[in-house]
């Protein structure tokens, strides 16, 4: 919503009145009690989705929340251990996706079916070994 200037014409008066565009409340001067005029400013003040740490904030917690009621949802459904995708080739397990996509190839099966996975792998991070 819009920030609106509101200026006192006869003690020179100035406050700041958030409300929607279409509303056009009637603004009392808090030091001489008269009604207060809408300034025009040159730039006008717009309260954007998270662009205040208190909306950001309010967006974050019911972000949280959405994802809590998700896993409730997914736990409730599936376990509170759910599977765990492990690199395997006719449910012989192997050390890396590349190492099914190559045994596929070897042994004559669809190994496209992997490169998701693959792609995935490279994507990590190796673990660093310090000596």
């Amino acid at each position: 919503m819009p920030t609106y200037d509101y200026g006192c014409s006869s003690c020179g008066t100035i406050v700041e009145k958030i409300h929607r565009i279409s509303e056009s409340p009637e603004v009392i001067c808090p030091q001489c009690k008269t009604v207060m005029e809408r300034r025009i400013t040159t730039s006008p003040y717009f309260s954007i989705r998270g662009g205040s740490p208190t909306i950001a904030w309010k967006e974050k917690r019911l972000r949280m929340k959405k994802q809590d009621e998700l896993k409730k949802k997914q736990q409730d459904r599936y376990g509170h251990l759910m599977p765990k995708v492990v690199p395997n080739i006719a449910g012989v397990r192997q050390e890396s996706w590349s190492d099914c996509q190559k045994l596929a190839k070897e042994c004559g099966l669809n190994s496209d079916s992997y490169s998701p996975m693959v792609e995935k792998e490279k994507k990590k991070k190796p673990l660093r070994v310090f000596k």
